[in-house]
């Protein structure tokens, strides 16, 4: 028996029956009037499935003929353990890449993207490449490398890290860019300690986003451990500048931009503070009066600007979409 739905608590849980299981399997449904199950035709069917005795779900039951018998049951832990102690279960494996992406999308623009390449076949699709005469093949290569950079970043959380003064607003951009509490804030500076971390998608690309503790005076070595962990996140990803409009970017902000991507001014509800011509002010947010939504597309709009991606979505055209796909791709270059 396989499960075809991500494990966990949901509305839906779907198996897939063996044809060695068929029989018992029917053999343990009833109709609702408690008289046996006969499965007529092809279309959805209802059914009450009784294990031990007891009736532990309402069940529909699908006859996929040649692709086998399906039972989408309510998606409770509970029923799929009870079932698995009468039919070993195993997570159904995507075929590709591609249907591993429409299984795990975080959005519309990954479901697009998978769905465009579940229709493409990257195999055929690169064998296709491969039979091209030179000329083409290399402006189709070409084409093929680019169309999968953007398909992989529209798949692989970047990590981006927001970094500035305490009590610079941080946690609260963090906040609204997540839309939900998931860093402490308040008043009181130096509230992050430990870098906190959370996937979320904006403007269709997916960021690993990551609250740092703020640049300051360490109080102890506790908080000089803390401020080194958060400079060790910057490697390797983009660095936003988050700055207090109301009180100004300081010697440490200065210090801290050239290597960031871009610069954020919190708190612009607030008196605004002088701000340097020298110091770049990308965006103007605050995060107690924005609209979280319209907040989320700016940020996010900023970050793919910045990156130079294309709108999110599908992209025109076969693509890699994980890194063995890549390296496939990268090894048929002419």
């Amino acid at each position: 028996m396989d499960l075809l739905t991500p494990g966990g608590t949901a509305g839906v849980a779907v198996v897939r029956v063996g044809h060695g299981e068929r029989a018992a399997v029917l053999g343990m449904l009833r109709r609702s009037d408690n008289s046996p199950f006969v499965l007529r035709g092809g279309s959805p069917q209802r059914a009450l499935l009784r294990l031990d005795d007891v009736d532990v779900d309402d069940v529909l039951v699908v006859d996929r003929g040649d692709g086998g018998l399906e039972l989408h049951l309510h998606g409770s832990p509970a029923i799929l353990t009870a079932l698995a102690r009468h039919f070993p279960m195993a997570p159904a494996e995507p075929a590709n890449a591609a249907a591993r992406l429409l299984r795990s999308a975080l959005g519309v623009p990954q479901l697009q993207l998978a769905l465009e390449q579940l229709a493409l076949d990257f195999d055929a699709s690169l064998a296709a490449l491969a039979a091209l005469p030179a000329a083409p093949r290399r402006h189709e290569h070409a084409a093929a490398l680019q169309r999968s950079r953007h398909a992989l970043a529209a798949i692989v959380p970047q990590r981006v890290v927001l970094v500035g003064e305490q009590n610079a607003g941080k946690s609260s951009l963090f906040n609204a860019l997540l839309a939900r509490e998931r860093a402490l804030t308040g008043p009181l500076a130096g509230l992050t300690r430990d870098p906190v971390r959370e996937v979320a998608l904006l403007d269709g690309y997916p960021y690993e986003l990551v609250d740092t503790p703020g640049a300051g005076d360490a109080a102890g070595a506790v908080d000089a451990a803390a401020q080194a962990r958060g400079r060790s996140e910057r490697q390797g990803a983009l660095a936003v500048l988050v700055i207090d409009a109301a009180i100004g970017p300081s010697t440490r902000d200065l210090a801290l931009l050239p290597e960031c991507v871009a610069v954020v001014a919190s708190k612009s509800d607030l008196r605004p503070a002088a701000w340097p011509e020298r110091v770049p002010r990308s965006l103007a947010v605050s995060a107690a009066h924005d609209d979280g939504s319209t907040l989320r597309s700016a940020f996010g709009a900023l970050l793919r600007n910045r990156r130079r991606l294309p709108p999110a979505g599908a992209v025109g055209g076969f693509a890699a979409l994980d890194a063995e796909q890549w390296e496939r791709l990268e090894r048929s270059a002419p």
